[in-house]
């Protein structure tokens, strides 16, 4: 899978909360997710290096981990062959529309699984006969 960082553009000294939730969907999904509080970024010791930032998350994406982080500024990460870069508005985050439709197009490009439906056997045979009615599926 290809490597993936979501940038999501708040402003400065924003709740962080939305990485956490956001994170915490992809993780469901069977992602692997980091997320990249600003706490942890002080603790590296990179609060006022957003080249050091960007290249620490970059890193983390390139071994196979949804990195999930925030600022006020574009990210400067190079997106590339093997590395995926999404920015997002926080406040597109917030309504249901435009979240889905973020979500639906990092499951397309591959970047995040798709969610998981757990659905009663009962029901799924129901599901396949429709299938079949429509002629969608032999049987």
């Amino acid at each position: 899978m290809k490597g993936l960082v979501i940038w999501i553009k708040t402003e400065e000294g924003a709740d962080e909360s939305i990485l956490d939730k956001l994170g915490r969907e992809i993780e469901v999904r069977g992602g692997r997710v980091e997320v990249f509080h600003s706490e942890a970024i002080e603790n590296l010791g990179m609060e006022n290096n957003d080249r050091a930032k960007a290249v620490a998350c970059a890193m983390l994406a390139s071994h196979g981990v949804v990195v999930i982080a925030s600022g006020p500024e574009h990210p400067s990460i190079n997106p590339g062959e093997k590395l995926e870069v999404r920015i997002i508005e926080e406040s597109d985050l917030h309504r249901t529309d435009t979240k889905d439709i973020f979500m639906r197009d990092l499951e397309l490009a591959g970047l995040v699984p798709p969610p998981k439906y757990d659905v009663h056997p009962d029901e799924e045979k129901e599901i396949l006969k429709k299938l079949q009615d429509l002629g969608y599926l032999e049987e």
